[in-house]
């Protein structure tokens, strides 16, 4: 993973800007209002764990986190990270009672199958390969990034690590979706990436 190249590198973000894109029009149309994005960033995890909650979260100390796993050639989970209160102000914009927390769980989990969905879908279509889904799940409620994330929670995914974060400027809701790509499989993503750059 560190040892990507600095073409490699680039044509993985053109690839996670296409896929990102589509979520953010996602979420858009659930919210009814402008979605920003952040430019995608590439970690390995070793470097993940380093950074730590500045580099991932920001200011946000409390995060709230889903998972949703993918299976197929490409193979791995999505983590999606809700800031402090960002699942409240989510429900408060679409309508939903923030102190029912079987609703706001529910909400949590819709973005997630959005989020991860549309950015899984995008890769997997560019890349050619399919890809399978399991049900996202609240995995962790109320802790810091660190102790949400820590080595247990990536044991699974020693390579590559995508990082995308997305605002609804209309409540202040921020949310970093982790896309965690299996060791075993990111062979498969670099040989897209070498074929693609091969075709230019």
């Amino acid at each position: 993973m560190d040892r990507l190249s600095e073409d490699q590198r680039d044509a993985l973000q053109e690839l996670m800007n296409v896929a990102m894109g589509q979520a953010a029009d996602q979420l858009a149309c659930l919210t009814d209002t402008f979605v920003v994005l952040s430019v995608p960033r590439i970690h390995s995890v070793a470097s993940l764990r380093e950074t730590q909650l500045p580099e991932v979260m920001g200011d946000e100390t409390v995060v709230d986190v889903t998972r949703q796993s993918f299976l197929g050639q490409v193979r791995g989970e999505a983590f999606v990270c809700f800031g402090c209160h960002g699942a409240d102000q989510l429900a408060e914009l679409m309508g939903y009672d923030e102190h029912n927390i079987q609703q706001r769980e529910e909400l949590m989990l819709d973005v997630t199958n959005i989020l991860s969905g549309a950015c899984i879908n995008s890769l997997a279509q560019q890349f050619d390969l399919p890809v399978s889904y399991g049900a996202p799940s609240v995995f962790s409620r109320h802790a810091s990034f660190k102790q949400a994330m820590g080595d247990k929670a990536l044991q699974s995914h020693r390579a590559l690590v995508m990082e995308i974060r997305f605002e609804v400027q209309a409540c202040r809701f921020t949310c970093d979706l982790l896309l965690c790509i299996a060791e075993d499989t990111v062979g498969s993503v670099l040989a897209v990436i070498d074929r693609l750059l091969s075709e230019l």
